[in-house]
């Protein structure tokens, strides 16, 4: 009996490892599929990048010129808040590091107020959490310092 349980499981293990060569062997990961097309193809139209020109992904049609032509192909112009303004060259914010994350402050990010100052922000990340609490992390800001947790 023992001999019999033995003589399976040998005969089962040994078919097992022939039936993983043989896969492995066999294996395509790449069959029936199609490379990307250059340029971006269809997954163009899904990339959303504010900071980057619609002319800078090849193959892309040119922004809207006219302000209707915008606000056609914008469906959140005009959503923002008039907290949310982004810095200008001259209107430069107060700090130059970020409180919550300790980062540089980037200048292309929107820019919040706080006590009449601007406050500037490190990654998109941040302005969230200040909006949530800046009486918690606004002095920080002033104070161009990052908060020890």
């Amino acid at each position: 009996m023992i001999r019999n349980a033995f003589l399976f499981l040998g005969t089962f293990v040994v078919g097992a490892l022939i039936a993983l060569v043989v896969r492995a062997a066999r294996f395509n990961p790449h069959a029936g599929h199609e490379p990307h097309a250059a340029g971006g193809g269809e997954y163009l139209p899904m990339v959303n990048n504010p900071i980057a020109p619609a002319e800078a992904y090849p193959g892309s049609s040119p922004a809207p010129t006219s302000a209707s032509e915008q606000k056609a192909s914008d469906p959140h112009a005009g959503h923002s808040s008039t907290t949310h303004a982004t810095a200008a060259p001259d209107d430069k914010p107060v700090n130059t590091v970020c409180a919550i994350c300790g980062m540089d402050v980037d200048p292309t990010l929107p820019t919040l107020e706080y006590k009449g100052k601007k406050i500037g922000f490190g990654c998109k990340m941040c302005p969230p959490k200040f909006k949530a609490d800046p009486d918690r992390y606004g002095p920080y800001y002033l104070r161009n310092e990052v908060i020890k947790q």
